[in-house]
């Protein structure tokens, strides 16, 4: 089985590819022109010898983040998804992939309009804790301070003082591997793929639960 799989929802535009003989794996750090850098990996597919019409599988990631540059990879992979399989992962859990197994829940934080974040919680096995919401930094800081045993990493952890070092805020191509890659042992394949786009605060999640709970 032949896989491709990208993630261009941040600034490090990150490919994957595995087939029978081989992985490889590309990253390009740019702060803007999506479309160009996207080219520029791909190209470097193509170099070495990758056809993109033998893929069965396209992974791609699906925000949340730079709506830009999620139109530009989401473009890219349903052109080359046709009559192939497709799967979906949120950008978010590949950023919290860099963590796991760490012993810690995993918050990430991405830098959304000014003053806001967008922002989701795993456990250290990736499952989700609280799904993505967008938030302002000064609210999310109270729900942290309310929270034990946690790392903070993406792009937003600088707000909430998240030292650790800038690989970990960043999606990484091994990691999008791993994710792709389980979701095809468990065949969950989408029909349809759509840019993440967060409308809900942690207010609204949380309150939702709560609802959903009594109702149980």
């Amino acid at each position: 089985m032949k896989i491709l799989a990208l993630d261009t929802s941040t600034s490090k535009i990150v490919v994957y590819y595995r087939d029978s003989e081989k992985i490889i794996t590309q990253t390009y750090m740019g702060k803007d022109k999506h479309g160009r850098n996207l080219g520029v990996v791909m190209n470097n597919l193509k170099n070495l010898n990758i056809n993109f019409e033998d893929i069965d599988v396209v992974g791609i990631g699906i925000g949340p983040g730079s709506l830009t540059g999620l139109r530009v990879g989401i473009s890219f992979a349903l052109g080359l998804s046709i009559d192939k399989k497709i799967v979906a992962i949120p950008s978010t859990k590949l950023i919290a992939a860099n963590l796991m197994n760490s012993g810690k829940n995993i918050v990430i934080t991405r830098k959304a309009r000014q003053g806001y974040i967008y922002g989701a919680i795993y456990d250290e096995y990736l499952n989700t804790i609280v799904e993505p919401f967008v938030e302002s930094i000064e609210n999310f800081s109270k729900e942290l301070e309310k929270m034990e045993n946690f790392s903070v990493i993406g792009d937003g952890a600088e707000y909430f003082g998240g030292n650790l070092p800038e690989i970990y805020h960043y999606p990484e191509p091994s990691r999008l591997g791993y994710l792709v890659e389980k979701e095809v042992e468990l065949g969950n394949f989408v029909e349809k793929v759509e840019p993440l786009y967060i409308q809900k605060s942690i207010a609204e999640i949380n309150f939702e639960k709560k609802n959903q709970r009594k109702d149980g």
